[in-house]
């Protein structure tokens, strides 16, 4: 047992009252009184094979508190050797590790003292269901994983890494006993030199040389506990299950690493490898230190839920290097240059991940990092990567100089470093000369693996690229202002160079996302959107963005999905890791088509690029709504308000997959949010009308339809928007009458007619029928 409590103490505790066995009573009474002054006993919380749990008040700190204490006889100086060891631990400070707060002696046995927390133990979890979500198993993984490398860099091995180890506290895990469990292990260790054949420790989760007495064990040890506690979260079974000890030992020598995904098959293939290799009976076999196994983890799931089919699992000798490029600080004393900060390092991004033989950690997830506490060990273990580059700039009106580092986060030390001081027109040469050097120091082979077209092929001048910048400054804010000021900066860049292929290819991509959202009438954007990517494809044919712009035209206006399979696929050809092709492809092609597997995997591959990119997770977990998988959805979109709770989007679908849940309560909640966070947008207005209808509020429904047809008059709103709350009231020709004239302006929003729930109510009228087929949507 661990010192907590879950938030029913009964569950775990004897009531201290008559029927207690007598013998029991009296023990209780004698160290209550010999913790008298300190602290106060007052109900027992778990009862183990050498120690009880009790909950007890701190008197000189006025605090709940649990002691754990020794209530077996020591063997000659063990219980000193206790005291001094566990003495280590109180030395450990980790976000994932329960502290220990005090220690001592009562009735010459040795306690200990860490805090009382309300929560639960993995073991409690997994006894109530049985087997957890891939994320969740992944996520917990992860948090023990870096409380385990942690506390192995200051010398200490847990040895008794199990289910009731690890408390639960929210969706967190606090790794207990840390290095106790090393002195426990001590006093057994005593004890059974007179018992032949003990064995020290848990064997369900033990590692096959600890379970044989070597005592030299190392951080190895605890990555296979950890891996068969993973096995277990993930499957609801023991990793080497047995009918007895003997055999369930035994079985760790002569058997396979057992596969988590024979008995879970959604498990991906990548996962799965790297829970095998943790569980090899040779420590050799194994990652060598927590801290791999948790950047392998990343890698194969992504930090928000992400298999990477891709990506092969191995030695870091044979895995491609991975890198992120953290923006760069601007040292300028000028907040105007920050856009030339943060646009330098975008290009370098994007130069590095033009050579496929490094996997490059996209930008929206780069850029989270910003003045981030953490160090970049911890980074680099957030984002999965193995490589990371910093870098300062600083401008002297037009001098410019950067420096660079690039750090190995498995030892913290640079693998290289450089300052460049040059005139502002040099950039582009300082752009690429970083990226070649880091490719180099990866030990990148570039020959034959560079994309077949540079991009741009010449640089523009420099007051072109600087309001490029600018333009990609604004439009990453992802606000209508943002929006408005980035396309006035792309227009300005291509008036400058018409021939500027990015700015060309960034106004598109811009103008068919205002599409999307409902912010500008469609058939204006959609014809210049595919008049700037139609112009970018003839200015630079191997531009990826560009391609992926035209494709999403191809998909939304000309409702051509099967035309824009393919050069999403072609934009993904010349650059796999443009996200957005990913993303676009699942989105707009596979998803409408119900091929939601495809869908979900191509959605996955970008996370894998960018794992905490808020809009990615949210179109994940469009997809799962599409795909009426609304549990998951929820989860989904969830996940993106811990990291931005004010992220409109989410709240959007999350109101959207909890009318379709029957929560219309939380719906409502959720969409308030989403429209107050998005300044009242049409397309928010319209899922809290839906939401409202749901719930049977049926004058605030119609008060959305009244704002949003005033708002009509002197402003565009989709037809989609309104027909979306018409049919929360049931009122379903108009809605009808009102889809009738969005397929007539094209509307971008009909992309998911084919799938939305919102639309089950009208599906078999003929009607729908007829706008089903005039979208190419009826096969689906």
């Amino acid at each position: 047992g661990i010192p907590l409590a879950s938030r029913d103490l009964s569950h775990h505790a004897a009531p201290t009252s008559p029927t207690r066995d007598p013998m029991t009573t009296q023990h209780f009474e004698a160290l209550r009184r010999a913790v008298e002054g300190r602290y106060r006993l007052e109900q027992e919380i778990a009862e183990g094979g050498m120690a009880t749990v009790y909950l007890v008040q701190d008197l000189k700190h006025q605090r709940r508190v649990a002691l754990k204490y020794m209530h077996s006889s020591p063997i000659d100086s063990a219980a000193e050797r206790f005291l001094r060891e566990i003495g280590v631990t109180a030395r450990l400070s980790h976000p994932h590790i329960l502290p220990l707060l005090d220690s001592g002696e009562a009735l010459g046995l040795p306690y200990y003292v860490m805090p009382f927390v309300d929560g639960e133990t993995l073991r409690d979890r997994l006894e109530r269901e049985t087997r957890l979500s891939i994320d969740d198993a992944v996520h917990l993984a992860r948090e023990i994983a870096d409380a385990l490398d942690y506390a192995h860099a200051q010398g200490v091995i847990h040895r008794d890494i199990k289910p009731a180890n690890i408390l639960l506290s929210g969706r967190h895990a606090l790794v207990a006993d840390f290095g106790v469990a090393k002195a426990m292990n001590s006093l057994m260790v005593e004890r059974s030199r007179t018992r032949a054949g003990f064995i020290v420790g848990t064997l369900a989760y033990m590692s096959p040389e600890q379970a044989v007495g070597d005592e030299l064990i190392d951080a190895r040890s605890d990555v296979f506990s950890l891996g068969a506690m993973m096995y277990e979260m993930l499957t609801g079974k023991k990793a080497f299950e047995a009918a007895s000890e003997r055999e369930m030992l035994a079985r760790r020598f002569t058997h396979a690493s057992p596969s988590v995904q024979a008995e879970r098959p959604e498990v991906p293939r990548e996962l799965d490898r790297v829970i095998a290799r943790s569980l090899s009976a040779d420590p050799a076999d194994r990652h060598r230190t927590a801290g791999e196994f948790e950047i392998a983890l990343a890698a194969a799931w992504g930090s928000g839920g992400a298999p990477v089919d891709s990506i092969h699992i191995t030695d870091d000798s044979q895995a491609a290097p991975s890198l992120a490029v953290l923006p760069f600080e601007n040292l300028s004393g000028d907040v105007d240059n920050d856009y030339l900060s943060d646009g330098i390092t975008e290009e370098i991004l994007t130069s590095l991940a033009r050579r496929r033989t490094i996997r490059v950690c996209a930008r929206v997830s780069s850029f989270a990092m910003r003045n981030s506490p953490d160090d970049v060990r911890a980074i680099a273990r957030r984002l999965g990567v193995r490589h990371v580059l910093t870098g300062t700039i600083r401008r002297a009106q037009n001098r410019l100089r950067v420096s660079v580092q690039l750090i190995d986060a498995h030892d913290g030390f640079e693998r290289w470093s450089e300052r460049y001081d040059r005139m502002l027109e040099d950039v582009f040469a300082i752009q690429d000369e970083i990226g070649t050097a880091i490719a180099r120091s990866l030990n990148a082979t570039l020959l034959g693996e560079e994309m077949a077209a540079p991009v741009p092929v010449t640089p523009p001048r420099i007051e072109v690229y600087e309001t490029f910048l600018r333009g990609r400054f604004f439009w990453n804010r992802r606000t209508s202002d943002g929006a408005r000021r980035a396309i006035a900066c792309f227009q300005e860049a291509i008036a400058l160079d018409p021939s500027y292929s990015p700015a060309h290819a960034g106004l598109a991509d811009l103008l068919v996302t205002q599409a999307i959202y409902g912010m500008v009438h469609p058939t204006d954007a959609m014809r210049q959107a595919r008049e700037a990517a139609e112009t970018a494809l003839r200015l630079s044919p191997g531009l990826s963005e560009a391609r992926a712009a035209l494709a999403s035209v191809v998909a939304l206006h000309d409702w051509d999905r099967q035309g824009a399979e393919s050069m999403f696929r072609q934009a993904i050809a010349l650059n796999p890791q443009y996200l957005s092709a990913h993303q676009g492809l699942a989105v707009l092609c596979l998803t409408p088509a119900k091929r939601f597997d495809e869908a979900l995997a191509e959605m996955h591959r970008a996370l894998a690029l960018d794992p905490l990119s808020p809009i990615l997770r949210v179109t994940l977990s469009s997809v799962f709504m599409y795909a009426r998988e609304f549990a998951q959805a929820v989860e989904t979109a969830a996940s993106v308000l811990e990291l931005d709770p004010g992220f409109a989007p989410a709240h959007y679908f999350l109101c959207q997959s909890f009318v379709q849940l029957g929560d219309t309560k939380t719906a409502i909640a959720h969409g308030e949010q989403a429209v107050e966070y998005s300044g009242s947008s049409s397309e928010t207005l319209s899922a809290l009308g839906l939401a409202f209808a749901a719930h049977g509020k049926t004058d605030q429904a119609r008060d959305i339809i009244r704002s949003l047809e005033e708002r009509a008059r002197s402003a565009y709103v989709s037809p989609t928007h309104r027909a979306h709350v018409h049919l929360g009231l049931g009122e379903h020709q108009v809605a009808l009458d009102l889809l009738t004239q969005a397929a007539a302006l094209r509307v971008p929003d009909l992309t998911w007619l084919s799938v939305r729930p919102i639309y089950d109510t009208v599906r078999d009228d003929p009607r729908f029928g007829a706008l089903l087929r005039q979208l190419n949507l009826s096969s689906a």
